[in-house]
């Protein structure tokens, strides 16, 4: 029976993460990505990234590599084909899950832990459905500090620190310095597990460390011929540190320290409900019975203060330590099972019990008048609540099997929600469809003219990336020798003194404002006092070339 399970969960899979997923327009993060990654293609410039011809800092150039390739092998660039890595790299972190874990649980419990990955609330209801860089970071670092157990526990630390090196350069590329933090704390939690300090000063780690930065070098030295990386590196270090307390204050500081565990609990749901058992005395006794779960509690500490401590940090930040953390209580959860404990028994009753609830209602979503616009609404709502009755059914008989069938019914609540919430959510995304439509609308108004953006206007990147897609071309910013015969996109908001002969107008859907489009009348600067700010993802000045 449970292998039947096991294939019913993998074969949910797919369904579960491509049912419509291109049909939402994307948000502004997945535009900066998209549109850079288009850039890259269109221009065949691999080595430097841009943004409407502009030089772009804040981020390395690895996500973008990828999602060119995405667009290239679709032939196309597309929210779906954007999305898609996504995809494929949380599938690789579920299965990165399983092969460790199952060396210390067993394949079943295994099985669960990478299915936790996948079936987490923030995960399952957000962030695999988005074309953006944290899924794949997070898969790769994990895969470090799993690494650095793996081979540190048996004192390999030739492949330890080479080994995760390696993925430094990789994770270093794709999201730059908190690559090197997540893998300086997470050496500093396996040495003090193994308590094996003096490896620091070794050849293995220093060599290692080393062969890292040479491998940094041999994409930085040429792309230095074309940006001076002192500016590259204090962009890094900017990024980096916008969320700190030194950004952002004391009495933030402090508010986000007392919420963050309770606001995490909450997107990491309903794996988190596990914490019960941590919280039970006796539950690190219980843990250390399990040398991997222990050391997954431990690198679970010594690497969340990093954003324990700053504040306006996103969920997805955390992709990469949750798993840790589930690999702990996990752990417990299975000993509460063969105690038969009661916080176990009333546990498992309250989830069967949830469960059940929502089956119920599942049939009767087409009540809602929003999924009016959904096709076969009852059929797909019948066979989907009889397969949720079906999987709390034998949740109630099959005891063993029920994280595996509560991960099963997770799936399924996921296939509701792409057959049931992300369309009508996609029709009545009234700014983001008015976003598309009107960046379509002035290609279409532009015709064979010259089309540009004036100076530092601030451009929704979401809005930047449609009109680059509708248009075919790299839209440029242009900061000089303006033609009479180009049509200018510019801000009256930024630029009050400017003069535009309007033919059209560009929406932009956080300003809820348009600008307008046409020919120059009249140019006009930034104070100079404000340029240094606004270029911070608004365009850095630095035209490829220049």
């Amino acid at each position: 029976m449970r292998k039947w399970l096991y294939i019913v969960a993998a074969l949910l899979l797919l369904p579960a993460l491509l049912i419509n997923l291109g049909r939402v327009v994307f948000i502004d993060d997945e535009g900066i990505r998209a549109l850079v990654a288009l850039e890259m293609l269109w221009t065949g410039n691999f080595l430097v990234p841009t943004m409407h011809g502009d030089i772009y800092l804040n981020k390395p150039p690895l996500w973008n590599w990828i999602l060119a390739a995405s667009f290239a092998l679709h032939g196309e660039g597309s929210e779906w084909a954007a999305r898609l890595p996504t995809v494929i790299s949380l599938l690789g972190f579920g299965i990165t899950t399983y092969l460790f874990s199952r060396r210390h649980f067993g394949s079943y419990l295994a099985a669960v832990h990478a299915l936790t990955v996948i079936t987490c609330g923030r995960m399952l209801f957000w962030d695999s459905m988005l074309a953006l860089i944290d899924v794949c970071f997070s898969w790769l670092v994990y895969t470090q500090i799993m690494l650095l157990y793996y081979f540190g526990r048996r004192g390999r630390w030739w492949e330890a620190f080479g080994w995760t090196y390696l993925l430094t350069v990789a994770t270093f590329l794709l999201k730059g310095l908190p690559a090197v933090v997540f893998q300086g704390l997470s050496i500093f939690a396996i040495l003090g597990w193994t308590r094996s300090w003096k490896q620091l000063l070794r050849p293995a780690h220093l060599l290692t460390g080393l062969g890292c930065l040479g491998l940094l070098a041999l994409y930085y030295v040429p792309y230095s011929e074309a940006v001076d990386l002192e500016r590259v590196a204090r962009r890094l270090f900017v990024e980096s540190g916008k969320r700190t307390a030194v950004a952002r204050g004391l009495w933030e500081t402090v508010r986000h320290v007392f919420a963050f565990p309770f606001e995490m609990s909450y997107h990491f749901l309903p794996w988190t409900l596990l914490l019960v058992y941590l919280l039970r005395r006796g539950g690190w006794a219980s843990l250390r019975t399990n040398d991997f779960a222990a050391f997954c509690l431990v690198a679970f500490l010594v690497n969340v203060p990093v954003y324990w401590l700053s504040p306006n940090v996103y969920p997805r930040y955390l992709l990469m330590l949750f798993p840790l953390l589930f690999a702990s209580l996990l752990w417990l959860h299975h000993l509460h099972v063969l105690d038969r404990s009661p916080t176990y028994v009333y546990l498992r009753r309250g989830l069967l019990m949830v469960m059940t609830v929502v089956a119920v209602a599942i049939p009767f979503v087409p009540l809602v008048p929003q999924t009016a616009i959904v096709e076969a609404a009852w059929l797909k709502s019948t066979v989907l609540g009889a397969a949720a009755g079906a999987t709390i059914l034998a949740g109630w008989r099959r005891e063993k099997d029920f994280l595996l069938l509560f991960c099963i019914f997770l799936l399924l609540l996921r296939v509701g929600f792409n057959l049931f919430v992300l369309p009508p959510r996609a029709a009545e995304d009234e700014r983001g469809i008015a976003v598309r439509q009107s960046a379509e609308r002035v290609v279409r108004t532009a015709g064979d003219s010259a089309l540009g953006i004036y100076r530092f206007s601030l451009i929704e990147p979401a809005s930047g990336w449609y009109l680059t897609r509708a248009r075919g071309a790299v839209v440029p910013r242009v900061y000089a020798d303006y033609a009479p015969e180009m049509l200018y996109i510019g801000s009256p908001f930024q630029y009050p003194g400017l003069r535009i002969e309007a033919v059209d107008s560009l929406y932009l859907r956080h300003l809820r404002a348009r600008y307008p489009v046409g020919r120059l009348l009249e140019a006009a600067d930034l104070p100079a006092d404000e340029t240094e700010e606004l270029r911070d993802g608004m365009g850095t000045g630095m035209p490829v070339g220049d």
